[in-house]
């Protein structure tokens, strides 16, 4: 009887600290960087409203982008639960020659229990 008792505290701690984790909650995952020229030094700011969901502070580690012409801002602060912040993504045209629509694969890792985020900025590319 014992050990079924200290078994099923066991699982009673494991299932609490699993739930006791950061979340990371993007209230949209894509955003139009809108029409830019290629070749020309030309940049759009797009923003990003995020919120940690989960009952711990959530901690940004870094960032991936599928190309160089993305510039993203992470907070630097941990991000306490309920707490919303921005992220802030500025998408470059002056080292691009494609024309047409780029997509800018974005992703974001941080502590929690998937422990990344993906968002995608798009942007028309024209002469």
């Amino acid at each position: 009887m014992k050990r079924f008792r200290n078994a099923i505290l066991l699982l009673l701690c494991c299932s609490l600290q699993a739930v006791a984790q950061p979340r990371l909650t993007f209230r949209e995952l894509m955003a139009d960087a809108g029409t830019l020229s290629v070749g020309k030094a030309e940049s759009r700011k797009v923003v990003f409203e995020c919120k940690n969901t989960g009952t711990q502070p959530l901690i940004f580690d870094h960032v991936e982008t599928s190309c160089p012409c993305a510039d993203v801002k992470l907070p630097r602060k941990p991000l306490k639960p309920g707490k919303s912040t921005r992220i802030k993504v500025t998408f470059h045209s002056k080292d691009l020659d494609d024309r047409g629509v780029s997509t800018n694969l974005i992703t974001i890792f941080y502590n929690g229990p998937n422990q990344f985020t993906r968002i995608r900025v798009f942007a028309n590319l024209v002469d």
